[in-house]
């Protein structure tokens, strides 16, 4: 079973043309209903005020004299077309041949020998006791009710077959923009090169709504497949380029290993050789260890950077490189505040790794580490030495990946200085060379303006 939990059906799907139908058909019979529940007691309310008002028109002859009046009714009319009964206290003194019971004055129904009759019984201009019973056959009055009832019912279904035939025809129309919209999302997956025009929908409000929906979703679908794209075609020259590298060093391993196992060799020999392995395994080692920084640097987010005191991490690269390379001599010129939002590892990287530049490919034994703010907010990082400095035909295409310099020392992975130009690149600035104040070489780091 596809979707949905285990054990779960999938629910009937309609279309929207469907439940337009539906929709219009539903509200036709919650209207049918209400009038119906309103328009057929009414319509039974109706007749029998009708035949009141015939009775109460009969009686007004009736009571000038009700005894003569049922001898009239004897004499003239069929059985069961009027019943007249006259009453002295409660006694019956004339009567057709229909008896009606005895009732309270007022209009009501009743039941005489299985047919029901609509009674008129009254005392107006009539002596003391006495009482006049008036009634005429209920039953053709009930089937026009029923008659006129059933034609409300029929007229209320057709009501609700014609709101779901014109639901369904106007249904048509009014969900018109929403299939448009769907084949224009549909006709997109068949765009691979060129870039598809945004779906459009106009006329209906939803749909319009829906389509800039859509297109913001596809948007967002079309970038991230670009980012993934740009990722992948990245990642293959990455790892063409890293395999490059590593292959020389492994291939002077291999043939080194190959020498020690085959040749019988003297201790000097022997030496040399392995020590020859060992530069090659450090030199993999440093490849790989850079290559790593590299790929966290290109995994990093915006979520990844925080508030930064460049002040104060300069100091703390100045210290740890006088350390790691006792004759070195690093002087600091910073401003007292230099907070911006970046990423502390990766500036502290790009620093250490520009210093490190200067004293082992440029022979530097003296550096100033300076940082400062410029009237527009950016933050310049520039590390100048005394070194042998760089060449400038060269000072811009060193920064690319496993590139090195005409001076530079061998042995080195060539990417220190892509990781200097990837920092820069994250924080949204740029890494370039310069000349120097002390002979050498200058590297600046400029970092645009970013506040928390």
């Amino acid at each position: 079973m596809s979707g949905g939990s285990p054990g779960r059906r999938r629910r009937r799907s309609y279309s929207l043309r469907t439940r337009v139908a539906g929709a219009a058909a539903a509200g036709a019979v919650l209207i049918v209903a209400i009038v119906s529940a309103i328009a057929v007691p009414a319509i039974e309310r109706n007749n029998q005020q009708q035949t009141d008002q015939q009775l109460r028109i009969a009686s007004r002859l009736v009571v000038i004299d009700p005894v003569i009046a049922v001898g009239v009714v004897n004499l003239v009319g069929p059985d069961r077309d009027m019943a007249l009964t006259v009453r002295n206290d409660g006694e019956v003194v004339a009567s057709s041949s229909i008896r009606l019971p005895e009732l309270d004055p007022g209009s009501r129904t009743v039941d005489v020998d299985g047919t029901p009759y609509r009674v008129l019984t009254t005392t107006e201009n009539q002596p003391a006791g006495r009482t006049v019973s008036l009634g005429i056959p209920a039953t053709e009055a009930a089937e026009a009710t029923a008659d006129q009832q059933r034609w409300v019912l029929v007229g209320g279904l057709l009501a609700i077959a014609a709101s779901a035939g014109l639901g369904w025809l106007f249904g048509g129309r009014a969900v018109r923009p929403i299939m448009v919209l769907t084949r224009q999302v549909g006709a997109r997956t068949g765009y691979r090169d060129a870039t598809p025009e945004p779906v459009d929908s106009s006329g209906v409000l939803e749909a319009e709504q829906l389509a800039d929906a859509v297109n913001t979703m596809l948007r967002r679908v079309d970038q991230a497949q670009a980012e993934t794209a740009a990722a992948l075609e990245t990642a293959r020259d990455f790892a063409a380029v890293s395999a490059h590298e590593l292959r020389t060093p492994l291939t002077a391993m291999r043939t080194d290993l190959e020498v020690l196992s085959t040749l019988d060799l003297d201790e000097s020999q022997r030496t040399e050789i392995l020590a020859d392995v060992q530069r090659s395994q450090g030199r993999v080692e440093t490849t790989l260890a850079a290559l790593e920084r590299l790929a966290s640097g290109d995994l990093t987010s915006e979520r990844d950077h925080i508030d930064t005191d460049i002040a104060e991490l300069c100091d703390q690269a100045a210290h740890d490189a006088m350390r790691h390379y006792p004759g070195l001599s690093v002087r600091i010129d910073t401003d007292a505040e230099l907070v911006t939002r970046g990423l502390p590892a990766g500036l502290r990287l790009a620093v250490d790794n520009a210093v490190k530049n200067s004293v082992k490919h440029g022979g530097a034994t003296e550096v100033v580490l300076s940082a400062h703010r410029h009237t527009d907010g950016s933050i310049v990082v520039s590390v100048d030495d005394n070194g042998r400095g760089l060449p400038v035909e060269e000072r811009e295409s060193v920064f690319a990946r496993f590139a090195r310099g005409s001076n530079a020392r061998k042995g080195g992975s060539g990417l220190g200085l892509a990781l200097v130009a990837q920092q820069a690149q994250l924080h949204g600035g740029r890494a370039y060379f310069d000349d120097g104040v002390l002979g050498g070489v200058r590297l600046v780091l400029l970092l645009p303006e970013r506040r928390g």
